[in-house]
């Protein structure tokens, strides 16, 4: 019902409505966090009784067209504080519950370790120096990991790993996974290519499909490039979807020469 290979320009929630029930290997995707990011298009304002119903809504389509042993790879946040909005917000909590609600089963969670990583200083003037009240907050990330009917794959397709690389899948299940992030302004919020790389390289097998409901500037795509596998992407915003598009393009041009 839509073509492979591809990153459409629309709401991931329509978009995903042209997906074929139980077709779809493996997802993976770092969806808005709600704490204000000045997108283009999406607005990262919500109230989080609206976050949470919108979060819903994607999520439901994901669990109904991922196959029976289709996974989902989320980067989130672990924590996130909207202020009047919600407050302070343990965010992996309320994926994890919402998606338990959904049909989806735990699998795992990996702790993001940043190379160099920037971290902001946050405190609180009116306990400086004092536990009266003071500011506690982690900026880290994770990913969640899911699956909707049974973890272990039906079918054993092509694996990344090998005898020549079996330090590496050691490290992917160790549940910490080292990366660097994007630098370049591609969007308001980068999407390491770490990420999506690693998840593939443990999640899937050559030819898998991958599906990135909020595909940026194309990161996912990228890594499935690089990796063999096939893709589908949706981005609400259209200049962030041409980015990807161009970046996509470039990316099949390179792979095109690399195989010669």
């Amino acid at each position: 019902m839509i073509e492979i290979n591809k990153i459409y320009n629309t709401d991931c929630r329509e978009g995903m409505k042209f997906i074929s029930d139980n077709s779809v290997d493996l997802v993976i995707t770092s969806p808005p966090y709600n704490v204000g990011i000045n997108y283009n298009t999406w607005n990262d304002n919500l109230s989080f009784d609206d976050y949470i119903q919108f979060t819903k809504e994607w999520l439901i389509e994901v669990y109904r067209i991922l196959k029976d042993d289709g996974r989902i790879a989320l980067n989130i946040l672990y924590e996130i504080n909207i202020k009047e909005r919600g407050g302070r917000i343990l965010l992996v909590s309320e994926y994890y519950q919402l998606m338990k609600h959904v049909g989806f089963n735990f699998a795992g969670i990996v702790d993001l370790i940043e190379n160099a990583p920037h971290r902001v200083k946050y405190t609180s003037w009116g306990s400086w120096l004092s536990p009266s009240a003071p500011y506690i907050y982690n900026p880290k990330e994770c990913v969640l990991l899911m699956y909707k009917k049974q973890w272990k794959k039906k079918y054993k397709g092509k694996s990344y790993f090998s005898n020549d690389n079996k330090e590496e899948f050691m490290e992917l299940t160790s549940g910490m996974w080292k990366y660097r992030a994007e630098t370049r302004k591609l969007t308001e919020a980068n999407f390491s290519l770490d990420l999506p790389l690693s998840a593939i390289k443990i999640l899937s097998f050559e030819n898998d499909l991958v599906l990135d409901p909020f595909m940026g500037s194309g990161t996912t795509a990228i890594a499935c490039i690089n990796t063999g596998r096939n893709f589908i992407g949706f981005e609400i915003d259209k200049h962030y979807c041409d980015i990807a598009n161009e970046r996509v393009q470039q990316a099949l041009a390179e792979k095109e020469v690399e195989d010669c």
